[in-house]
């Protein structure tokens, strides 16, 4: 549900003109207008989005500046300057455009001002990291400008915005987008355990781009950006690390902004500077604006104006850090259908269908639940039938799932429709991906957060429900539309949070036992995550039994040599963290 804040004043409403686009509610609309549509025109002439660098909005014309020349863009659209821009002007859309696509560049984020036009940088676009150098008042005043415009702007989706290094926290901008991380290792280590599930999730769906699944018959599933802020430098070694990362980046949908202080940061494929007269240059990209900036006055007005409203402006969006929807957990809350989604697919609280409507009415449900925000029945009918079907038989198996999922005890129908015509399930149909991510939530962000017997609790439920990855059972030929879903890729990356977590809290009570087997169910669904291999050898020590820690390097090198071949070994962490631990291990084991 949309919520709109309070009529701001003061240093408030300097914040609230600051974080729309040039205090333009019209120029945002068309914008995003213009983007949806252009993505509706590609998809129903058969053709890919063509990847943006850039963008130039003013209240008249919008202009996509292409990372190479794809041809001639549809019609409204015209070619620009040359053949890496199209155009588009603003009396040229047609009020009736379809605009029902998804966002196809969710990660625009506007640096500034020329000549009365608005640039926008689309950051999960850039081939590597973006580096900002320049004082640190002045850094900070456009990373946090650019922070706040992500979590609340109106031309995109789904979205998760981390941010390590900032004064105050954020999130309360949009809870559900935005989440702050302690630290760049924190990060580091977080951002590649999800570069590696989204380059299976690529390979697996056999595509090279995050933006072949945001149009087509794969746009209800669209790849949501993750763009990440890092508002204090790196040492030089966590800058190539985060380099490394960043060198896939630009396909798997992730983008990296990174304060550089004075000095070009390594590794960095753009660089950008700010001054103290508030100018943006890059000088390799022929760029000098007038930067769009928070300063510190501001910083505070906008917490408590976001605060005040009861959060940002979207609503809830799914992300690995805020659940769609918070369950509840009490005897009050129990579901009216319990669907477990980790592991193989169980239903309880409704009578299994007929045979032969089962496996696509499951389908249709598992599609539904991994979206609480809503499904509209064409992206539906495009999922379950990838190839086409007619909308009489569309609206049979919405009519037969509705019908097979029934009323609560109150009457209340499980299955309805919202006001945009999306289909949207009841409170009273939970799955155990919606409880894991409630449990999770509650024990960081509940009243829990500063109980460690409590957090231990809710930590331990959470992990017990992990009982293997995402729709195990799914069968061959059915849920093609799951290899797009972000939540594929959340799924084990949350897991092994949860791990992590519930270990640090066993090992801090003196039980490493436990914190032993917390991290072995969180390798059970995430068995490529390098920080679980880490924490497994450094629960193994903790034990003070040298066999244990034996018995687990050697299923971490068994591990490894199925991965990557045996020639390739540990990774280097692993090994100098083994070199600590257990000395002898290159003798008895790595041979």
């Amino acid at each position: 549900m949309l919520r709109t804040p309070r009529t701001p004043a003061g240093p408030q409403a300097d914040v609230a003109d600051a974080l729309r686009i040039g205090a333009d509610p019209d120029t945002v609309a068309f914008l995003d207008r213009g983007l949806r549509a252009l993505s509706a025109r590609l998809d129903a002439e058969g053709r890919q989005l063509p990847t943006v660098y850039a963008a130039w909005v003013t209240a008249d014309e919008l202009h996509l500046q292409l990372a190479w020349p794809e041809g001639r863009p549809p019609a409204p659209w015209q070619l620009g300057q040359d053949d890496t821009f199209w155009r588009l002007a603003r009396a040229a859309l047609p009020e009736d455009a379809d605009t029902a696509a998804a966002a196809p560049y969710p990660g625009l984020a506007v640096l500034g001002t020329l000549d009365g036009a608005r640039l926008l940088l689309n950051l999960e676009s850039v081939p590597g990291i973006v580096s900002l150098s320049g004082a640190r008042s002045d850094r900070e005043a456009v990373l946090a400008a650019i922070a706040a415009e992500l979590a609340t702007n109106g031309w995109s989706d789904r979205m998760t915005v981390t941010l390590v290094g900032f004064a105050e926290d954020l999130t309360a901008l949009a809870p559900a987008r935005v989440r702050h991380l302690a630290d760049v290792p924190e990060v580091i280590e977080i951002m590649a355990a999800e570069t590696a599930q989204r380059l299976a999730a690529l390979r697996n769906a056999g595509q090279d781009s995050v933006l072949t699944g945001r149009t087509g018959r794969a746009q209800h599933t669209q790849w949501a950006p993750h763009l990440v802020l890092i508002a204090a430098r790196p040492t030089e070694e966590e800058a190539e690390r985060l380099a490394e990362l960043a060198a896939d980046a630009g396909r798997l949908g992730i983008g990296y902004l990174v304060a550089a202080g004075t000095a070009a940061l390594p590794g960095a494929a753009w660089e950008l500077d700010v001054s103290p007269a508030g100018r943006l240059t890059a000088p390799l990209l022929g760029l000098d604006l007038a930067a769009q900036r928070l300063p510190a006055t501001q910083y505070a007005a906008v917490l408590r104006l976001f605060a005040e409203a009861g959060g940002g402006g979207d609503g809830p969006e799914p992300g690995p850090d805020a659940p769609p929807f918070l369950v509840d957990l009490s005897d009050q809350g129990r579901p009216g259908i319990y669907a477990r989604l980790l592991g193989p697919f169980e239903l309880i609280g409704v009578e299994a269908p007929s045979a032969e409507r089962s496996a696509l009415l499951h389908e249709a449900l598992a599609l539904l639940l991994l979206h609480r925000e809503g499904v509209h029945p064409r992206v539906l009918a495009s999922a379950l039938w990838p190839r086409g079907v007619t909308e009489d038989v569309r609206d049979a198996l919405v009519e037969r799932l509705r019908d097979w999922l029934g009323t609560d005890a109150d009457g209340t129908a499980r299955m309805s429709f919202d006001d945009t015509g999306r289909i949207v399930l009841s409170t009273s149909v939970v799955s155990d991906w919606d409880v894991l991510q409630t449990l999770h939530h509650e024990a960081d962000r509940g009243g829990a957060a500063g109980d460690p017997a409590a957090r231990r609790r809710l930590l331990t439920d959470a992990l017990s429900l992990a009982r293997g990855r995402l729709l195990e059972d799914r069968a061959p030929g059915r849920y093609g539309w799951l290899a797009h879903e972000i939540v594929d890729a959340q799924h084990p990356v949350l897991v092994a949070e949860i791990a992590l977590a519930l270990s640090a809290l066993h090992l801090d009570a003196a039980k490493p036992k436990a914190a032993v087997a917390a991290v072995e169910t969180g390798l059970g669904v995430a068995p490529d995550d390098e920080r679980l291999w880490l924490e497994l050898l450094r629960a193994a020590h903790a034990t003070g039994d040298p066999a244990r820690v034996e018995a687990a390097a050697a299923t971490l090198l068994a591990r490894a040599h199925a991965l990557n071949g045996p020639s390739r070994g540990l990774p280097p962490r692993v090994e100098a963290l083994l070199d600590d631990l257990l000395p002898t291990w290159r003798g008895r084991l790595a041979n």
